[in-house]
């Protein structure tokens, strides 16, 4: 009976030390890979910046971006090709506007964030706005954006 006592709990120490190099390497690789609410915050740099090809490079081939208003949706863009051509007339603008995440919420593969976008008006005054989106990550890319109407 002892012996058997002492293969059980070897067997349990061995388990145990199994568990907790499995638990480390999960850590190590959440670590390693970026979290959806980090692709997020990524993209709105890139925005910021003006950089197209990075806001690119964090899209799915075929994301949708959409605008919701109301009882209505609205595609903006449907495919990375047609995201990046509505883009480039912003990045091209000599106007700066600026997005900032105020306050983010991950639930599985949705980031729902509040977004404050800044700027200054034609009389030179500091104007902003602010805006509700959710956005869907697959493959560690931007698959879905669902915009909402901005409040000011």
């Amino acid at each position: 009976m002892f012996e058997v006592r002492q293969a059980i709990l070897r067997s349990l120490v061995v388990l145990a030390a199994l568990l907790c190099t499995s638990t480390l390497s999960a850590q190590d690789h959440q670590k390693a890979d970026p979290s959806h609410a980090d692709i997020v915050a990524a993209y709105v740099d890139a925005y910021n910046a003006k950089d197209l090809d990075a806001m690119m490079a964090l899209m799915h081939d075929e994301v949708q971006w959409l605008s919701v208003e109301g009882d209505s949706v609205e595609v903006f863009a449907n495919g990375k090709a047609d995201l990046a051509a509505q883009m480039k007339g912003y990045i091209s603008s000599p106007a700066s506007t600026t997005s900032e995440i105020d306050a983010s919420l991950t639930d599985g593969r949705f980031v729902a964030v509040r977004e404050i976008a800044r700027w200054t008006g034609k009389d030179g005054t500091e104007r902003s706005q602010s805006a509700l989106a959710i956005y869907e990550i697959e493959g560690g890319l931007v698959r879905r954006v669902w915009y909402y109407p901005a409040s000011r």
